[in-house]
């Protein structure tokens, strides 16, 4: 085995520093933290052809923005159970707002990762308009600072403000004050200040 020299071991400890210098928790009341996913992306149906490009949050949009970001783990995908069942039951979401799944393949169970990928282009045949995005080096969650292994969500106003953000898990009480953030955005033009 190779000696690794003290300075490779103090360049690679101060990319690690800059990286983490860069991470921040979403927080509600400010911007949403600034990603870019390059590996994986965001995945493009065009006339029953899937493709990839690179994916970051935008602003402004015309509506609140609502993103799920799941690790590739069944038991991540779990945990939001009870938070699809409540958004497919309030219909006014899937209407009014705009929704974005971030699915962390890299954080995922040896092996299945592509398996993991087929569910999403599979999800994404099957409701066109919500945007799917692959993130095959866990850029978000490291970004973001989220829990490995889990599930969290964010919710934005048109203009990129943090109005929700929720790790897992997800009582009724957060679903609903999820709701009530994105219903209120709505009805008040989206540039409304949550604290």
């Amino acid at each position: 085995m190779k000696k690794v020299s003290s300075g490779m071991v103090w360049i690679a400890g101060l990319s690690l520093l800059i990286q983490t210098a860069h991470a921040e928790l979403p927080h509600v009341g400010t911007l949403l933290p600034a990603v870019t996913v390059q590996r994986g992306g965001e995945v493009i149906l065009n006339a029953e052809e899937m493709t990839r490009q690179p994916w970051q949050p935008s602003w402004p949009q015309s509506r609140p923005q609502l993103i799920i970001h799941v690790a590739g783990r069944l038991a991540a995908k779990q945990q939001l159970n009870s938070v699809v069942t409540r958004l497919e039951q309030a219909q006014w979401v899937t209407k009014s707002v705009t929704m974005t799944t971030i699915v962390n393949t890299d954080d995922s169970i040896w092996g299945s990762q592509p398996f993991v990928e087929h569910s999403i282009l599979n999800s994404k045949k099957h409701s066109p308009t919500s945007r799917f995005i692959l993130d095959s080096s866990g850029v978000v969650a490291h970004q973001w600072q989220l829990q490995p292994e889990s599930a969290a969500i964010v919710a934005t106003t048109g203009q990129g403000q943090v109005i929700f953000f929720q790790q897992a898990p997800f009582s009724a009480a957060d679903i609903q004050r999820l709701l009530d953030r994105l219903q209120y955005a709505l009805k008040s033009g989206l540039n409304s200040s949550f604290h």
